[in-house]
């Protein structure tokens, strides 16, 4: 048996020699682009890259077959890669995006719920000069931008307890509008009761699922029926309305004390670092030097393979994703789409380059944001 620096020294060697191979390889791809280009055609054609495969791993062992066909794979994907950045730099038309002048300061700003609710706090971190109105319902707020009736809309879509507000991802899509801010609030609950209630006197809470969810395991210690509000502070005023010492709502100590609620106990959700993670919607898409997030949907062609090529695209631009989940497509049973949150600037030229393969590559493409996260600082 050979000594292992024996075998690294013929490793480097070899790596040597692939490395020249690689460079030749690149020089070939954008040989590739300047004909396409000129010529026009598509960067990628699965039927290409079928009989490339077919034909390279005809001599290969069949115990080597699956390593040999997963480097030809990823040769071929940043082959594309480099095609894809070097064409969208020489024709920057190739990627059409409508990015419009971003409203930093709103004047009137829609948000669910009433007011002392998270939102409602969320809306005046982000927004301290604008006219705040509470809706009944997300998709109310919604309409209200997609409408012009408000300038902004302020909504959840994620919770660092509880995970992604789906129905908000969904109205994203159903309403085409884009995301221009986002930020993480601090959730600190308590458990809210009429004057003269207790603990002892409690038997059922009230409050957003989301907000249950986030207290289930206090809730389930002592023993409370959960009815599902629509929002923590519509539970504050219900409550305060009932004057019911045997019911309770979960909300935040600005509503308790809006709404002439008594304090039972503070900071009863499960988690010591509860944040949620609000965003502003708007019609027009915009982006900023400032930013550093980006959020995208897509759907993918149904192959073997898709999603994780399409995945693999983000690690070769060397882009940190930051979240990804799926939604069911309507229309499509067993079909999903697939949302993406990733750190960067729709104003970079390989953000842009990213973005233009996927575009080419996926079967849908909607870019739905790109804008700054912004955090409070957590009081405990």
């Amino acid at each position: 048996m050979r000594e292992i620096n024996e075998i690294r020294k013929d490793i480097n060697a070899i790596d040597h020699e692939i490395l020249k191979l690689f460079l030749k390889r690149m020089k070939c791809a954008e040989e590739v682009s300047d004909y396409k280009m000129i010529h026009g055609g598509q960067v990628l054609v699965p039927s290409r890259e079928t009989e490339l495969m077919d034909t390279m791993l005809r001599d290969i062992p069949d115990e080597l077959k699956h390593e040999y066909a997963a480097l030809l794979r990823t040769t071929t994907r940043v082959s594309r890669k480099h095609q894809y950045s070097r064409m969208l730099e020489a024709e920057p038309e190739r990627l059409q995006l409508d990015i419009q002048p971003r409203q930093n300061d709103p004047q009137l700003v829609y948000y669910g719920g009433l007011p002392a609710s998270y939102a409602d706090m969320a809306c005046s971190e982000l927004f301290p000069n604008a006219e705040k109105r509470g809706m009944s319902s997300w998709e109310d707020v919604f309409l209200a931008v997609l409408n012009g009736e408000a300038d902004v809309g302020v909504v959840p879509v994620e919770n660092s307890t509880a995970g992604t507000v789906n129905e908000v991802y969904d109205l994203l899509q159903q309403y085409g509008l884009h995301i221009s801010h986002s930020h993480i609030k601090v959730i600190q609950h308590c458990i809210c009761g009429c004057k003269g209630s207790s603990l002892d006197t409690v038997k059922e809470v009230h409050s957003h699922p989301q907000a249950l969810r986030q207290c289930q395991q206090y809730i389930k210690k002592h023993g409370y029926i959960t009815f599902e509000e629509s929002n923590t502070a519509v539970a504050a005023h219900d409550i305060a309305a009932l004057n019911d010492p045997t019911k309770a709502a979960i909300c935040s100590e600005s509503a308790a004390k809006l709404y002439g609620l008594d304090i039972l106990e503070k900071h009863v959700n499960d988690g010591d670092f509860n944040q949620t993670r609000f965003i502003a919607v708007t019609r027009a898409l915009s982006a900023c030097p400032e930013d550093n997030r980006v959020s995208l949907v897509l759907t993918l062609p149904h192959v073997v393979g898709s999603l994780y090529g399409s995945l693999a695209v983000f690690a070769d631009y060397g882009v940190n994703m930051t979240e990804i989940h799926s939604r069911p497509l309507r229309d499509m049973p067993w079909n999903y789409c697939f949302y993406i949150d990733f750190d960067g600037n729709l104003l970079d030229q390989d953000i842009r380059a990213l973005i233009y393969q996927l575009t080419q590559e996926c079967t849908f493409v909607r870019v739905l944001g790109s804008y700054p996260v912004s955090q409070e600082e957590s009081t405990k």
